[in-house]
């Protein structure tokens, strides 16, 4: 009969039950390779990076190679660095030295080039080298101390080298003490120097205490982190160069602004008895020269100050981080590892 083809054909537009069952479910799609997703970089870590401009981590902590060394290493690199800025630049100390200085009899006369080289250079020398010693071994110390407590850097390292500065300041302040007068023109040599402070009893070797504090305590953490924000703005490597130019910028910096203290601190520590201007303090003194010699002579010896102190932070931070990494260098070649030069 001709209706036989119909279940042939109901057969075949009518689903098998295994046919339906899988119709009605949804054919997983295949699943793709999972990868290991990438971490975000943290603060410590380097960001992962093919090019040296965005990678912000690499350039936020410029000190990262002393900041791995060990305590007396620290010394010694600190030690090293402070000394070599001070022997290099003794004679812009003493040309500032002798700006600030109020003019006496005999001060600022007879000043010979060889003078400029030698004058004070004793415990100039005798000292830094302590100095420096005390001053990063407390800063690495502060800054790793706060890495808990302080979240943003900049606010660490401000803290930080303040520290450092204000620990190297119970050397500092006697180098300055035995070594200023002399450079002023007020005593031959650092024996005469030492005895006329030994005769007026050992606080003398801490006159002027407050306006140092003020001045270096300031200068060290306002330059140390001017060097490392400007590494950070300008996406400088960790090289000799780059902390040899940024760090004396920084340096430059703060000590034009922090020039007042300078004077005032000076004024303090060259005075004597028989002076007819006495300074009895650190705000007296700022007061009494702005009263007396006009407000510009609180910015006096500012180029000689900047000639100084813009070279010495470049000296004393690239000096620093380059036995730094001296140091982590000799370490890995003990350890069989490739240093970065290799």
């Amino acid at each position: 009969m001709e209706e036989a083809p119909a279940p042939a054909e109901e057969d075949s537009a009518t689903p098998m039950p295994d046919a339906v069952e899988s119709a009605a479910k949804p054919v997983p799609e295949p699943e793709p390779e999972t990868k290991p997703s990438p971490t975000p970089p943290s603060e410590d870590s380097p960001a992962p990076s093919l090019s040296p401009v965005s990678a912000d981590a690499e350039y936020a902590d410029p000190a990262s190679a002393a900041a791995q060394l060990t305590f007396n290493e620290r010394m010694f690199a600190g030690s090293a660095a402070r000394l070599a800025a001070s022997v290099v630049l003794h004679p812009f100390d003493t040309l500032r030295t002798r700006a600030q200085a109020r003019k006496r009899a005999g001060a600022a006369s007879n000043l010979g080039v060889f003078d400029i080289f030698v004058k004070g250079i004793v415990p100039q020398v005798a000292l830094a080298m302590p100095a420096g010693a005390v001053q990063f071994a407390t800063l690495e110390y502060a800054r790793e101390a706060l890495a808990e407590r302080v979240e943003h850097k900049t606010a660490r390292n401000l803290l930080s080298s303040a520290a450092g500065a204000l620990a190297a300041s119970i050397i500092r302040v006697p180098q300055e003490v035995l070594k200023q007068p002399v450079q002023a023109g007020l005593y031959p040599n650092c024996i005469e120097s030492t005895r006329a402070v030994c005769r007026q009893g050992i606080g003398r070797l801490y006159r002027g205490f407050g306006a140092t504090i003020l001045r270096d305590v300031p200068w060290n953490s306002l330059g140390y982190t001017f060097w490392q924000l400007l590494r950070v703005v300008t996406r400088a490597p960790n090289t000799a160069t780059a902390d040899l130019i940024l760090g004396g910028v920084g340096g430059a910096i703060a000590a034009i602004i922090l020039t007042p203290m300078d004077v005032a601190k000076t004024r303090l520590m060259t005075q004597s008895a028989s002076d007819a201007v006495q300074y009895g303090g650190v705000l007296q003194a700022l007061g009494r020269v702005a009263a007396d010699e006009g407000v510009p002579a609180l910015f006096r010896g500012v180029v000689p100050r900047v000639l100084y102190l813009a070279p010495l932070a470049s000296i004393v931070y690239s000096v620093y981080e380059m036995i730094a990494r001296w140091i982590l260098a000799m370490h890995e070649r003990r350890e069989g590892k490739p240093t970065a030069n290799e």
